[in-house]
């Protein structure tokens, strides 16, 4: 119990770090890149970010289905299976590489038959996906590398690789920028590199970390495991699609029907969005191994407490968050990416409110995959996804170019991101664990509560401390962010959620 309490710890140090570096690379990353290219070439961007994500769908999706078969025989001790699903999922990443080759070399050169991209960016364009591409094939074989780890509760050199990642991406632009040209193409030249150190990392670390533990060889390759694993990766693949459909199809669709400059801004706000996400998800990939770990030992009612008291403490750890930056959002943007970002501060504020609600979910999630029941969360979420497209597709067709159906955009895919998010996962974790249905809406009602709360208190402070010094802004926004994050702990936490963090944070 010691030597898990101290791996528990030495996660938690290196999720910290993890945080402070997407925390300082956030600060920094799009700001830079905003000013460097202008908003116009910069709109191009979060289109290869796009493509990025729903590509890491199908790496995503491998990873976690081979996890959640690989940690289970490793943690029976069953070296055999655990090589075979490892050296299989191997031939399978070999396998998707070659199959997407001509497809995404098609969609590269007929790049400007999907988007809107002005002329003269072009071919900086094609370079761009081009790299973007390759890195996510590098990203393919590390994931793959890196599985032990997460096996093995070794977050801290997960996050290790985490940091690499970006961290690297933020240093190589600035050289490329610096040395060569500010060229949206380095931008994805600078991913490439990125991925490629970290490919480099990850297999050696895999190497020194394995020996004995497992054995990665083609022979191994077994259709039986290759069955078991693309089964469930099918059906992750798909909910995960759905996801990414939900929220980040709204950028895509502004570039069609408005232009780069309009994608550029509202992809400039998802990406702060997903610097939130990765900074909840330093807290909540902790819960992770510990839920597969409790699971495969048929401790299910430790999954269940694991799983509703850091869903609620996670979701109101991150509704603190995103109310102070809804509240003052004029501020934090103006000095994050410039005074013509602020009157955009509704769409910041109808990207961020999904988070809370996406991040609790997330812990709901690592229960159901720990099941393996990813079918009905997975028809349900491509469902409306398919929905959440339709609809957002309409009102830009029927908009008129007037941005103020962005605004309607943005709030249909909020309602309908938080549906298949939140209530899809967490009613189905009650369906897994029956009597839980109760608990599932108390904590969206309390994350809920959270959210409104600090985001009113927050937007008041704002008009009383508009015109102060930048320096006495920061720490009033600091001080009240402290206030409100105690508050909010010791009145929506029960006794044995408070000892829970508590103890937590002490491992």
């Amino acid at each position: 119990m010691a030597s898990e309490n101290g791996q528990v710890r030495k996660n938690l140090i290196f999720n910290v770090l993890s945080l402070v570096a997407n925390i300082g690379v956030g600060v920094f990353y799009t700001p830079y890149l905003v000013k460097s290219l202008g908003l116009v070439a910069y709109g191009i961007i979060p289109l290869a970010l796009i493509i990025n994500q729903y590509i890491s769908v199908v790496t995503g999706s491998l990873t976690s289905s081979l996890t959640r078969f690989y940690s289970i025989a490793l943690q029976k001790n069953d070296k055999e299976n655990a090589s075979k699903y490892l050296s299989t999922s191997l031939l399978l990443m070999i396998g998707i590489v070659s199959v997407l080759v001509l497809p995404l070399w098609y969609f590269v050169e007929h790049i400007d038959q999907i988007f809107t991209i002005p002329s003269e960016l072009l071919s900086e364009a094609k370079l761009l996906f081009t790299f973007t591409i390759f890195s996510f094939y590098c990203s393919l074989f590390s994931s793959v590398f890196n599985i032990t780890l997460y096996a093995f509760n070794r977050l801290d050199l997960l996050n290790v690789t985490k940091i690499i990642r970006v961290t690297g991406k933020l240093i190589f632009v600035v050289l490329l920028f610096s040395m060569l040209d500010t060229n949206i193409a380095y931008v994805g030249l600078a991913n490439l590199i990125t991925e490629v150190a970290l490919l480099i990392y990850s297999f050696f670390v895999f190497y020194k970390f394995s020996q004995g533990k497992v054995n990665l060889t083609l022979k191994k390759f077994n259709k039986s495991a290759l069955k078991a694993i693309g089964f469930m990766a099918f059906w992750v693949i798909v909910q995960q699609l759905g996801d990414t459909g939900l929220y980040r199809i709204d950028t895509f669709i502004v570039n069609v029907f408005w232009s780069s400059k309009e994608s550029g801004i509202l992809g400039a706000l998802t990406e702060l969005g997903n610097y939130i996400m990765i900074i909840a998800s330093v807290v909540g990939s902790l819960f992770g191994p510990l839920i597969l770990i409790a699971y495969s030992k048929d401790e299910h009612a430790k999954v269940q407490e694991i799983s509703l008291d850091n869903s609620l403490i996670l979701g109101v750890l991150v509704s603190v968050l995103v109310g102070v930056l809804i509240g003052f959002s004029p501020f934090i943007l103006k000095l994050w990416v410039g005074e013509e970002f602020v009157p955009f501060s509704n769409w910041l504020t109808l990207k961020l409110a999904l988070i809370p609600f996406y991040s609790a979910a997330g812990v709901f999630a690592f229960a159901s995959r720990a099941w393996n029941k990813v079918k009905f969360p997975a028809l349900t979420t491509i469902v409306l996804g398919g929905i959440n497209l339709g609809i957002l597709y309409l009102l830009a067709k029927y908009s008129g170019n007037n941005q103020y159906y962005i605004d309607y955009m943005l709030g249909c895919a909020l309602f309908l991101g938080i549906l298949q998010s939140y209530f899809l996962n967490g009613l189905y974790f009650a369906k897994i664990y029956p009597g839980n249905r109760k608990n599932v809406f108390i904590i969206f009602l309390k994350i809920s509560s959270v959210l409104i709360m600090v985001s009113l208190i927050s937007s008041m402070c704002m008009n009383l401390i508009n015109g102060l010094s930048l320096f006495v802004m920061i720490i009033a926004i600091f001080s009240l962010s402290i206030l409100l994050l105690f508050f909010s702990i010791f009145f929506m936490l029960n006794k044995r959620q408070l000892n829970s963090l508590v103890s937590f944070v002490k491992k």
